[in-house]
């Protein structure tokens, strides 16, 4: 049995997935400040357990059916292009989590955000600047005050929130 690229890279993403999904609480730090473990709703991990097991899920559905159906899909080779894309989303993303605890999370995902907006291809500033600005802002108070849910920040940043918020 020989299988193609897309296959093979198929199957490593069911790999990474379903071997962070078994350690995934040696991957995920507990909460620091402000949104203690103790008042959280749900527990840290269970999120990232949740989307990695879908994607392990996925993953293995999508095998499934590409090996049952192998002239389902005719398609050309990427490009030169595509891959370097594909390359510079995996290296944004990357950076997006590693930014996520020195700088917290409302700026990774501000800086994250414009990135990825660009490589879409949207070239609009004011479209960018409100996107990569009030994205975050809703999306940390969403998780924050009505998920409960306890996000990386700058103390500043946060003491800032709290103040805003009346915490």
């Amino acid at each position: 049995m020989k299988l193609t690229s897309e296959q093979w890279i198929v199957l490593a993403l069911f790999a990474c997935a379903a071997l962070s999904a078994i350690f995934v609480n040696s991957l995920v730090a507990p909460p620091k400040v402000l949104f203690g473990r103790s008042l959280t709703a749900i527990t840290p991990s269970l999120f990232p357990l949740i989307i990695l097991s879908a994607l392990a899920i996925l993953c293995g559905a999508f095998f499934v059916w590409r090996h049952k159906n192998p002239g389902d899909f005719v398609g050309n080779r990427l490009s030169t292009g595509a891959w370097v894309r594909g390359t510079m989303l995996f290296t944004i993303m990357t950076l997006y989590a590693l930014l996520m605890e020195p700088v917290g999370f409302w700026i990774s995902s501000a800086l994250s955000l414009t990135l990825l907006s660009w490589l879409a291809g949207n070239r609009s500033i004011p479209q960018i600047a409100a996107l990569s600005l009030i994205s975050p802002v809703l999306l940390y108070l969403a998780a924050t005050r009505l998920l409960a849910v306890s996000l990386p920040e700058l103390n500043t940043i946060e003491l800032f929130y709290a103040r805003v918020l009346g915490l």
